[in-house]
């Protein structure tokens, strides 16, 4: 071992925590649907009972939304679009009842009532006063848009995330994850990221890997783009693997790619839950490096 003089500091190349890398925001964060819905709408859980009593799904034990759905799709539906789009008519009414029973003004949610069907869920939400970013619960999403990060991902199918960015004085660019359907799709506009663009923490991106509920610009609902059924996520995870790092083939812009190899933080999944097994397994262990020296902090809201 070498000899030390005794002025010398045997700390100065310590490399920074992982608390100060998020802190500068050198670190990916990764939301879950059901942190969406704790922090936003009532809670996960609420939810989940409220979609498996509108699907006849009568077993004593509850599982996730995406066996729910499974259940939905061959149960009761003669299609898969119709079963997202009953999914997202169930996230409506329950917005929309919960927002009720809080007492909202009968005016506002008539106007609601006459444009629930012509818009998508985040801003059917919106129309309610939702985020409410006054309330206590909101506090940890406000938390995450003031830090400094250049890159969000989430597996929700909303844009509150983009409502609080927005709120912390930023102007989001929002994109979704190609996990099926041909390259000239009517959404096709959602997959693409400008060659110009370069994230920053005042314009930072928002990658949706699981779809979203409607087009951010067009307002025009987007069921055909959610990865909703288990058997929906396991082809995801399929074609997310296949041609991966080839250009112009691989599912997962550069940009996403990349941001996979930094420190990630994921939040609101349970350790043991199919949704951050997926994740862990598909995209974040299984990086093609040897020397992956990344640290992986998973905070249950």
């Amino acid at each position: 071992m070498p000899i030390w003089d005794d002025e010398e500091s045997t700390t100065s190349s310590q490399p920074q925590s992982i608390n100060q890398r998020v802190r500068a925001g050198n670190a990916l964060p990764i939301l879950s649907h059901s942190a969406m819905f704790d922090l936003v709408l009532f809670g996960h859980e609420a939810f989940a009972r409220y979609y498996a009593e509108r699907i006849g799904y009568s077993y004593p034990n509850l599982p996730d939304v995406g066996q729910l759905a499974n259940y939905d799709r061959y149960t009761n539906r003669t299609s898969d679009v119709d079963c997202k789009q009953f999914y997202l008519d169930c996230l409506k009414n329950h917005i929309f009842r919960e927002a009720k029973a809080g007492g909202l003004d009968p005016d506002t949610l008539a106007e609601a009532r006459a444009q629930a069907d012509s818009v998508g869920a985040s801003a059917f939400a919106n129309l309610l006063g939702y985020p409410r970013f006054d309330q206590p619960q909101a506090y940890p999403l406000l938390a995450l848009a003031n830090l400094p990060f250049k890159i969000y991902l989430t597996i929700s199918v909303t844009t509150f995330l983009e409502d609080a960015l927005r709120k912390a004085g930023k102007n989001p660019l929002t994109k979704m994850c190609r996990w099926r359907g041909p390259i000239d799709a009517p959404e096709k506009d959602l997959w693409l990221i400008p060659d110009s663009y370069r994230p920053s923490k005042e314009q930072p991106l928002v990658y949706h890997l699981c779809g979203l509920d409607a087009h951010p610009q067009t307002k025009a609902p987007l069921p055909a783009s959610l990865a909703l059924t288990e058997d929906d996520h396991l082809e995801m995870l399929v074609n997310l693997a296949q041609d991966r790092g080839k250009e112009n083939a691989d599912r997962l812009p550069a940009l996403v790619r990349g941001a996979l190899f930094e420190d990630v933080v994921l939040l609101g999944f349970s350790l043991g839950g199919w949704a951050f097994r997926a994740l862990y397994f598909g995209l974040i262990r299984q990086t093609g490096q040897e020397k992956d020296r990344r640290g992986v902090c998973c905070i249950q809201l």
